[in-house]
């Protein structure tokens, strides 16, 4: 290519240009690829397909198709399918550009034929043209049209080329990579203290239970023998007042223990008398079971966490809801259950309503 500016008159020959000048010229402005639009594969109803007039710029090497072309398509085989390619070649040695057919390979699950890009050829792929086994036609739905497809054609949209951002893209790219890394490491150590400081305080809440059960254990055990050596050396109303104050010890830590528990209050919506009525509320995580004899005044508490499922051991009654979990925020909270007859109610997920069954008129 020559280095001096195009195009000038030449002046006692210090200007030459030949067809690379123009082709060199011509290269920032086109992109390659078929003119938007132009060049569609259309089906004819046979064995044989049309490929509409228009313009292709290769490189720089263009023409223009000023006529739609028709090409046969080889006859199907009886037993395997096949694709071939509808192209457009730029030959360098021919210095010509033609459209073809290029046929592809036989098989159960055929794939297209490689195009060439290499030496004095340079190909584009208009369209893919599907030959089933035993075909007699080639219908539209068998063609796939591959013009919009940049790595094997590519359109001509505008006569300069877009801006090429792909070195501004790749540097972002690489500071928001860096910059999402130290996000999810910092994310990762945050939900590791969170995780730490759960676990803490689960162990802490387990202890202080159970040092709230020791201490209600070991009171009771030294005023029940407390008791027992005093009530033979003292007057019936002593032994009284001892065993009120004994009394109001035992109901002070049953207390305690009942505030830090959850509760779980019940209120009956059947209507009816629920008598012997048990509930059956299964800690899904530890495999726990609690029956519990339904009271409306007498919540049933519970320490353990995990996730739980409470159901009537009627089959004939629902609860709702079904399922709850308990952890340490639950704790000293009271959670609402409402008890249903499964006779003229019907409850999708956590709703329940009343039905009337329909009959025929």
């Amino acid at each position: 290519m020559s280095e001096y500016a195009m195009f000038y008159n030449s002046v006692e020959g210090d200007r030459v240009y030949d067809a690379d000048d123009m082709t060199d010229w011509l290269k920032p402005f086109f992109v390659t690829g078929v003119f938007n639009g132009q060049m569609q594969v259309t089906a004819n109803d046979d064995m044989t397909v049309t490929v509409a007039n228009g313009y292709v710029n290769i490189g720089g090497k263009v023409k223009k198709f000023p006529n739609a072309q028709t090409f046969d398509i080889e006859t199907a085989s009886g037993t395997l399918n096949r694709i071939d390619n509808v192209i457009v070649r730029r030959n360098d040695t021919d210095r010509d550009i033609t459209v073809m057919i290029q046929k592809g390979g036989y098989a159960e699950h055929p794939t297209a034929p490689e195009i060439v890009r290499s030496g004095a050829c340079y190909d584009l792929k208009i369209a893919e043209i599907y030959i089933a086994a035993g075909s007699i036609k080639i219908t539209q739905a068998d063609i796939t049209d591959t013009r919009a497809d940049s790595s094997v054609c590519g359109w001509v949209v505008s006569t300069v080329q877009e801006i090429d951002f792909s070195q501004i893209t790749a540097q972002f790219n690489a500071y928001f990579a860096r910059y999402q890394g130290m996000i999810q490491s910092q994310y990762a150590t945050y939900l590791s203290v969170i995780e730490n400081l759960e676990g803490q305080g689960q162990q802490a809440y387990t202890n202080m239970l159970n040092d709230f059960s020791g201490y209600e254990a070991t009171q009771r055990q030294l005023f029940s023998d407390l008791y027992e050596e005093m009530r033979d050396l003292i007057g019936e109303a002593t032994a009284a007042m001892l065993q009120n104050e004994i009394d109001e010890i035992k109901n002070t830590t049953g207390v305690m223990a009942r505030n830090l528990a959850t509760k779980l209050a019940f209120t009956n919506g059947t209507g009816e008398t629920l008598e012997d009525f048990v509930l059956i509320v299964t800690n899904t995580d530890t495999g726990t079971v609690t029956r519990y004899t339904f009271n409306e005044t007498s919540p049933l508490l519970l320490t353990e966490h995990g996730d739980y499922t409470v159901e009537a051991e009627d089959d004939g009654y629902v609860v709702l809801p079904h399922t709850f979990t308990l952890d340490h925020t639950k704790t000293t909270e009271t959670i609402d259950f409402d008890i249903y007859s499964d006779a003229g109610y019907a409850y999708v997920g956590g709703y329940v309503g009343a039905y009337v069954a329909s009959g025929a008129n």
